[in-house]
Protein backbone atom coordinates (compact mmCIF):
# COMPACT_ATOMS: atom_id res chain seq x y z
CA UNK A 1 0.00 0.00 0.00
CA UNK A 2 1.61 3.16 -0.96
CA UNK A 3 2.52 6.13 1.65
CA UNK A 4 -0.88 8.18 0.26
CA UNK A 5 -3.61 5.65 0.26
CA UNK A 6 -2.04 5.26 3.88
CA UNK A 7 -2.82 8.53 5.11
CA UNK A 8 -5.67 8.48 3.16
CA UNK A 9 -6.82 5.71 5.02
CA UNK A 10 -5.98 7.15 8.30
CA UNK A 11 -7.64 10.51 7.94
CA UNK A 12 -10.80 8.25 6.69
CA UNK A 13 -10.74 6.64 10.43
CA UNK A 14 -9.96 9.19 12.12
CA UNK A 15 -12.97 11.46 10.59
CA UNK A 16 -14.93 8.40 11.01
CA UNK A 17 -14.22 8.27 14.81
CA UNK A 18 -14.61 12.58 15.27
CA UNK A 19 -18.32 12.19 13.06
CA UNK A 20 -19.20 9.11 15.93
CA UNK A 21 -17.93 10.84 18.88
CA UNK A 22 -20.52 14.00 17.78
CA UNK A 23 -23.38 11.63 17.37
CA UNK A 24 -23.19 9.55 20.24
CA UNK A 25 -22.52 12.22 23.46
CA UNK A 26 -21.55 10.70 26.56
CA UNK A 27 -23.99 11.39 29.53
CA UNK A 28 -22.87 13.07 32.91
CA UNK A 29 -24.42 9.96 34.43
CA UNK A 30 -22.65 7.50 32.74
CA UNK A 31 -19.70 7.48 35.21
CA UNK A 32 -22.62 6.15 37.99
CA UNK A 33 -23.98 3.59 36.15
CA UNK A 34 -26.74 2.24 33.80
CA UNK A 35 -28.83 1.64 36.94
CA UNK A 36 -28.66 5.29 37.97
CA UNK A 37 -28.74 6.49 34.63
CA UNK A 38 -31.69 4.48 34.50
CA UNK A 39 -33.42 5.90 37.40
CA UNK A 40 -32.37 9.48 36.97
CA UNK A 41 -32.97 9.72 33.06
CA UNK A 42 -30.58 13.20 33.50
CA UNK A 43 -28.44 15.69 35.48
CA UNK A 44 -31.00 18.36 35.70
CA UNK A 45 -33.02 19.06 38.87
CA UNK A 46 -33.60 17.03 42.30
CA UNK A 47 -34.63 14.01 40.87
CA UNK A 48 -35.79 12.92 37.05
CA UNK A 49 -35.47 16.76 35.89
CA UNK A 50 -38.06 17.88 38.63
CA UNK A 51 -37.98 19.95 41.37
CA UNK A 52 -39.92 20.67 44.54
CA UNK A 53 -43.09 23.26 43.54
CA UNK A 54 -43.48 21.76 40.34
CA UNK A 55 -47.17 21.89 39.08
CA UNK A 56 -49.17 18.35 38.55
CA UNK A 57 -49.14 18.78 34.80
CA UNK A 58 -45.52 19.52 34.52
CA UNK A 59 -44.58 15.99 35.75
CA UNK A 60 -47.34 14.32 33.98
CA UNK A 61 -45.93 16.02 30.15
CA UNK A 62 -42.04 15.55 31.26
CA UNK A 63 -42.22 12.02 32.86
CA UNK A 64 -41.71 9.05 30.70
CA UNK A 65 -45.29 6.41 30.01
CA UNK A 66 -48.22 6.89 31.83
CA UNK A 67 -49.27 6.78 35.60
CA UNK A 68 -50.29 3.50 36.76
CA UNK A 69 -52.40 5.15 39.77
CA UNK A 70 -53.59 8.94 39.34
CA UNK A 71 -55.61 11.41 41.41
CA UNK A 72 -55.44 15.02 42.19
CA UNK A 73 -52.39 15.20 44.51
CA UNK A 74 -50.72 11.63 43.44
CA UNK A 75 -49.10 10.42 41.15
CA UNK A 76 -47.36 6.82 40.89
CA UNK A 77 -45.17 4.86 38.24
CA UNK A 78 -43.27 1.81 37.30
CA UNK A 79 -40.60 1.15 35.40
CA UNK A 80 -38.38 -1.75 34.30
CA UNK A 81 -34.29 -0.83 34.28
CA UNK A 82 -33.47 -4.02 32.67
CA UNK A 83 -34.77 -7.64 32.56
CA UNK A 84 -34.20 -7.75 35.78
CA UNK A 85 -33.88 -4.64 37.74
CA UNK A 86 -36.80 -2.31 38.52
CA UNK A 87 -37.81 1.41 40.26
CA UNK A 88 -41.37 2.75 41.24
CA UNK A 89 -41.71 6.46 41.54
CA UNK A 90 -44.51 8.33 43.61
CA UNK A 91 -44.69 11.97 43.29
CA UNK A 92 -47.18 13.85 46.15
CA UNK A 93 -48.67 17.45 45.39
CA UNK A 94 -50.43 19.94 47.55
CA UNK A 95 -51.53 23.52 46.67
CA UNK A 96 -48.27 25.22 46.10
CA UNK A 97 -47.49 21.48 43.92
CA UNK A 98 -45.03 18.92 44.46
CA UNK A 99 -44.20 18.51 47.48
CA UNK A 100 -42.74 15.21 47.83
CA UNK A 101 -41.34 12.27 45.72
CA UNK A 102 -40.93 8.55 46.64
CA UNK A 103 -38.99 6.25 44.95
CA UNK A 104 -37.85 2.24 45.47
CA UNK A 105 -34.94 0.83 43.05
CA UNK A 106 -35.08 -2.95 43.22
CA UNK A 107 -32.17 -4.90 42.21
CA UNK A 108 -32.25 -8.49 41.77
CA UNK A 109 -29.10 -9.15 42.67
CA UNK A 110 -28.61 -8.56 46.15
CA UNK A 111 -24.75 -8.36 45.59
CA UNK A 112 -25.17 -5.55 43.45
CA UNK A 113 -27.36 -3.09 45.46
CA UNK A 114 -24.33 -2.08 47.40
CA UNK A 115 -22.69 -1.03 44.28
CA UNK A 116 -25.95 0.78 43.29
CA UNK A 117 -26.61 2.28 46.65
CA UNK A 118 -23.03 3.88 46.56
CA UNK A 119 -23.51 5.12 42.66
CA UNK A 120 -26.94 6.97 44.17
CA UNK A 121 -24.43 8.42 47.34
CA UNK A 122 -22.17 9.49 44.98
CA UNK A 123 -24.50 10.79 42.92
CA UNK A 124 -25.75 13.46 45.62
CA UNK A 125 -22.54 14.01 46.70
CA UNK A 126 -21.38 15.47 43.35
CA UNK A 127 -24.49 17.71 43.21
CA UNK A 128 -25.63 18.69 46.57
CA UNK A 129 -22.68 17.88 48.63
CA UNK A 130 -21.51 15.46 51.56
CA UNK A 131 -23.75 13.70 53.40
CA UNK A 132 -24.58 12.84 57.00
CA UNK A 133 -25.79 9.77 58.75
CA UNK A 134 -29.33 10.02 60.59
CA UNK A 135 -31.44 7.61 61.95
CA UNK A 136 -30.10 4.89 59.71
CA UNK A 137 -30.76 7.23 56.61
CA UNK A 138 -28.30 8.80 54.29
CA UNK A 139 -29.14 12.44 54.25
CA UNK A 140 -28.29 15.75 52.06
CA UNK A 141 -30.14 19.27 53.15
CA UNK A 142 -30.62 21.39 49.95
CA UNK A 143 -31.89 24.99 50.16
CA UNK A 144 -34.68 25.55 48.36
CA UNK A 145 -36.79 29.00 47.71
CA UNK A 146 -39.87 27.98 48.33
CA UNK A 147 -39.75 25.18 50.79
CA UNK A 148 -36.15 26.40 52.82
CA UNK A 149 -34.54 23.09 53.52
CA UNK A 150 -35.24 20.01 51.70
CA UNK A 151 -34.20 16.69 52.46
CA UNK A 152 -33.31 14.02 50.47
CA UNK A 153 -32.86 10.44 52.33
CA UNK A 154 -31.33 7.67 50.85
CA UNK A 155 -31.69 4.25 52.59
CA UNK A 156 -30.66 0.77 51.77
CA UNK A 157 -33.90 -1.37 52.93
CA UNK A 158 -32.92 -4.91 51.73
CA UNK A 159 -32.39 -5.94 55.05
CA UNK A 160 -36.43 -6.04 55.55
CA UNK A 161 -36.54 -8.60 52.78
CA UNK A 162 -36.52 -12.04 54.77
CA UNK A 163 -37.55 -14.25 51.95
CA UNK A 164 -34.19 -15.71 50.71
CA UNK A 165 -33.98 -14.94 46.73
CA UNK A 166 -35.18 -11.73 47.56
CA UNK A 167 -34.27 -8.58 45.51
CA UNK A 168 -32.24 -5.78 47.09
CA UNK A 169 -34.38 -2.68 47.73
CA UNK A 170 -33.05 1.11 47.95
CA UNK A 171 -35.47 3.77 48.89
CA UNK A 172 -35.04 7.15 47.87
CA UNK A 173 -37.33 9.91 49.78
CA UNK A 174 -37.22 14.00 48.86
CA UNK A 175 -39.50 15.81 50.90
CA UNK A 176 -39.59 19.16 52.73
CA UNK A 177 -37.81 19.32 56.16
CA UNK A 178 -40.59 20.73 58.57
CA UNK A 179 -38.75 20.41 61.72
Amino acid sequence: MSFLKKISVLVTMLFALFMQSCFDPKSPLDKYGEELKGVMRNEYGTFRGFNLGEKIDSVVANESGNSIEADEGYLYYEFKLNDSNSYSVSYNFDDEGLNEIQSDIYIKSQGDTEKVFSAFKSYFDDHFGKSETHQGYTVWTVKSDKYGDVRINLSDESSDFTIPGSPGKIALWIYPDKE
